[in-house]
Parts: structure tokens; sequence; C-alpha cells
């Protein structure tokens, strides 16, 4: 095993922008977990890449190079098909047999990815990626998608690991289990301009934010320095006010005193001698430069936009915008030849009482992988259609699923490159506030999973939905944006319907909650608080 894997002075540009995402850019990854972290967009998964040979850098040295090296890849999206499913699945030996066991891998997954939920299918990915035994495995975002006891079963798996990781994630649970170290993405204001730096620092998560706050703290120096430079020329202007009136008032005295008088004249000269001002200037003039160099020394961190985001919608007049009896509501068949959840038992499904959605209403889903969340969100809006073709009125509404795709991103952009300058201008103006860098994504043109979560709900407020369904929402968001966007649905008028395994987010925006728990019998049940 290799001891650690050394990146230096990277640059990187995608083809058709204007300016390079990575420039400059210095890291090592050594044994061990290294948790990447960053704002969506700023270059983390490319970076992951770039380490590992699946991109190549414009400029800048990788050591050793990928090519003499074995590495794997778990990407974000679980419709990804691992490249080594096929060889997985006939892999029997002990240790992909430890593998299955502490992810929980059923045999017959590897034989029908196609079925599986989204957090089995994220477990086989992990599994099949830890199965090569690479030298540098890199994890993109591995707990998306599953709920608290698979976080603990990965948690489990990569401990054993013990070669190079790059975790790409900001889930702290994970980092804080896994990772020794924490290379952190940073947007730095240095001598007037932005440029991103990528800092390692030792620890997991809850270490490494200590010591990028201590960080912070010294650099209220800059603010200090830019004081003592601004006071320091105001003591010198007053000085020099000074000496120019005591220089016109020796002027003055020496024309009232009487020539012959040598006695007084000489007090006057002695007392009034502007050449001790000379030595007294210089020094203010060292001090003064002395400070604005310590002002413009200190790198401080650049501002974020983590304020209200204008809501263009408003609630319904409805009473209630959906109603779903009593019932249970059956696990559809998976895939055309009928293998999955409803192939295991006929009779398996969601038991639910009365549940109502009003106009006001802030509903949290939650509960484990596999129990029905997003049967019965799909439930729900089929219900919603099938009501407004009953009645012939509409409800608006935004619908935001788990996975995007690229098309989904191109299509983004073209409703966005389509609008009015100042229409395009709103849109852009919520993007940032959910902390989004809008120039760089309008340079990019191709927005990262989390950019493109954002620039989806931003698009789809100029709809004035009643109602917002967002299935897992924190998904590929960093944990500033995941801040941004709790403040920012906390202002918003009318229905969210949130499916998420991130209790603290639906702790600040949910004030309803509907939880699903397994029955036991390969079904569930919902209950309501």
């Amino acid at each position: 095993m290799i001891p650690a894997l050394t990146l230096t002075n990277i640059v990187f540009t995608y083809p058709g922008t204007s300016e390079p995402l990575l420039d400059g850019i210095d890291v090592t990854f050594a044994r061990g977990w290294t948790a990447v972290l960053g704002d969506n967009g700023i270059g983390k998964t490319t970076l992951a890449k770039l380490a590992i040979g699946r991109l190549s850098p414009d400029a800048g040295r990788i050591s050793p190079t990928p090519n003499r090296l074995h590495t794997g890849y778990c990407p974000q999206n679980t419709d990804e098909t691992p490249e080594n499913l096929e060889d997985f699945a006939c892999d029997w030996s002990p240790q992909a047999m430890q593998i299955r066991r502490e992810l929980g891998i059923g045999d017959d997954w590897p034989w029908r990815p196609g079925t599986l939920s989204d957090g089995e299918a994220k477990r086989l990915q992990i599994a099949c990626a830890l199965a090569t035994d690479p030298d540098v495995l890199v994890l993109d975002e591995p707990s998306n998608h599953v709920d608290r006891p698979t976080r603990k079963r990965i948690i489990a798996a990569l401990r054993s690991y013990d070669g190079i990781g790059i975790l790409v994630s900001h889930d702290v649970a994970l980092i804080d289990a896994v990772a020794s170290s924490c290379a952190l993405f940073e947007r730095d204001h240095v001598r007037g301009r932005n440029i991103t730096v990528v800092r390692v620092r030792p620890g997991n998560y809850s270490a490494a934010s200590m010591d990028a706050q201590r960080e912070r703290a010294a650099a209220g120096m800059a603010r200090d320095a830019r004081r003592e430079s601004t006071r320091i020329d105001a003591v010198k202007e007053q000085r020099r006010r000074a000496a120019t009136s005591e220089i016109a008032g020796a002027a003055k005295a020496h024309r009232l005193v009487n020539p012959k008088d040598h006695d007084a004249r000489s007090r006057i000269k002695k007392n009034h001698n502007p050449s001790r001002l000379g030595p007294a200037s210089a020094r203010i003039d060292a001090q003064v430069a002395a400070a604005r160099e310590r002002a413009a020394a200190v790198v401080t961190a650049t501002k974020r936009y983590d304020g209200d985001i204008w809501m263009d919608a408003e609630s319904s007049n409805r009473r209630e915008l959906v109603r779903l009896e009593p019932q249970i509501i059956p696990y559809a068949p998976q895939s055309p030849d009928g293998v999955g959840a409803a192939a295991i038992s006929e009779t398996a499904g969601l038991e639910i009482p009365m549940l109502t959605v009003g106009p006001h209403d802030r509903i949290g889903i939650s509960g484990p992988n596999g129990t029905g969340k997003t049967t019965l969100v799909r439930t729900l809006l089929r219900t919603i259609t099938m009501r407004e073709q009953y009645s012939g009125i509409p409800l608006p509404r935004l619908t935001i699923t788990q996975n995007t795709t690229d098309q989904d991103a191109r299509e983004a952009m073209r409703r966005l490159t389509a609008l009015t300058p100042t229409d395009r201008g709103g849109v852009l103006s919520a993007f940032a506030q959910l902390n989004a860098d809008p120039s760089r994504l309008l340079a990019g043109g191709n927005p990262s999973p989390g950019e493109l979560r954002k620039l989806l709900l931003c698009l789809g407020l100029r709809d004035h939905p009643h109602l917002i369904v967002m299935d897992e929402p924190t998904n590929h968001l960093d944990l500033h944006s995941i801040q941004a966007l709790a403040h920012a649905l906390a202002g918003y008028p009318g229905a969210l319907l949130l499916v998420s395994h991130d209790e603290g987010f639906l702790e600040c925006t949910a004030s309803i909650r509907w939880t699903l728990h397994p029955d036991g019998l390969g079904g569930a049940q919902l209950t309501v608080s």
C-alpha cells in the first residue's frame, strides 16, 4: 500500500467554460479516510476523480500517477451500475462474504439491481467498490438515501478499509465516525480577490471545524489591522494640519516681534521649529505602511449568502389539498417481471390511517429504507392528479425527486437561459440565497447535483406552487446549503411535503410528522404526530 497520494498545483477547466474550476490546488491524501468538504459546485467530485485518474488535469502533478495504482470509485447517483457487479455477484471469497455481512447485502441483490431501493442500491455500490480492495478508493456521498441503521453498516465497512480513502460527504455523523483528516474547500478573500483553496486539517469533522473556527477567530486581526491603519492615517492628517498651523503661527509671531528683540525671536524659533516634524512624520508613515501590510496579508473568509429567499408563492384557498382514506397501499412490483417487494409478499404494503394535507401543513415523512416512503408520495401525487381530472381545477405544485439526471440539468439550464433578463435575475438572486454562486453556474453551464436541486427549486417558484414536494431534499447539499434551505422553506406560505432521513432538517422545517415503522411481516405502518 502506498503511504500517500499528492496532488500539486492542479489546474482543471471543464470544456466550454471560461475559467478553471480548480486553479493551483495542492492537497495530500494520506492512508485512512480523508473527508472532502465544501460548497456545492466548488469542485469536490472533480478533485476526487482527478486523484484516481478518471479526469486528467490541465496542469499540475499527481504522485504516484493514477495509472500505476489500483483505484475504486463509488458515484453519487444510485442508478449507476457498478462496473464489477457481475464479478462481485460470483465472488464468494472470505473478504467478499465479510463485506456482504457488514453491509447486509442479500445474495440475490447483485442479480436484480434495477429492483432495489435507493438505500439498497447504495449499499451494493459500496460493497462492489470495497470488494476490489483498491489502493485508493473514492466514495462520493455514500450515505445519501440511507437511514440510520444503514449508515451504521456503512461505517463498519469503511473502518475495515486500510488504503487511501477519499470520502466526499457532508454527513457529519459519518465523517466523525471514520475520517482521520478533512480536506476543506474554502473560498478566501486575499488582497482584493476571491480564490479557492483546499486545506487539510487533522481529525474528523468536529476537530477540523474547531480548527477552522480558531483560524477564523485569528482572522479578526484583519479588522483590527484595518482599524489601526485608519487611526494612524487620521493621526498623521491631524499632525499635518497642526504643523501647518504652527508654521503659519510662527511666521505671524516673527512679524509682530520687534526685530531688535533677539531674545524673543530666539524663543519663537525654539518653540516653533518645523524641522522637528520630519522624524515624527516619517515614523507615522512607517506605522501606516506596516498597518496596511498587516491588513492586506490577513486572509478572511469570503461572504456567504444565507439570507432570506423570496418565495414567490402563495397558499391555496382550499381547506384540503389531498386526502387518503385508511387503507393498505400495496408495494408495487419494481420491475416488469414482478421481481421486487410485491413478489416477496403478495399482502405486503403500507398501512395508513386517514391522511390529509391542508394548505399550510408542513409535513415531514421519515422511516427506514424500504418501508414505502416513496410509494406513499407517489400515491398522494396520483390522488391529486385524479382529483384534478375529476374537478378540472389544477393544484399548482412543485415536485423534486430523489435522483436527478444529466437530462434534468440540461433542461434546467435551458429554462434558465430562456428567461427574460429580469426573470433570470430573480431566479439567480434566489439561487444565491441558497449558498450558491450564480456566476459559477452561468460560467460552467453544468450544475452539480446539489446546485441542480437548488436551481430546480428556484425555477419552480416562478410557477407559484401551492404545494412543494421534495424527496430527500438534503441529498448532495453541503452543510451551509442545508441550513440555507431550511431557513428558506421556513418562509414558504404553502404546504410542504418533505421526505428525509435528516432528523435535524425535519425538526427545522416540519410541524407534522408521518413516521413509517416496519410491521415485521414485510410491510409497514404509518403513525402521525
